[in-house]
């Protein structure tokens, strides 16, 4: 998803700071899911 942030100081941090970079768990999800798919599908 879309991050909605108030400050360039805030997307900053949610690029990879304290609170982890976001974009890259939200893709490392969608590889994972894409794993599981392939793995399921006959």
């Amino acid at each position: 998803g879309v991050l909605t942030v108030d400050s360039i100081e805030q997307a900053i941090e949610r690029a990879g700071t304290k609170m982890g970079n976001k974009g890259e768990e939200a893709a490392l999800s969608a590889l994972e899911m894409i794993n599981v798919l392939i793995e399921i599908t006959p």
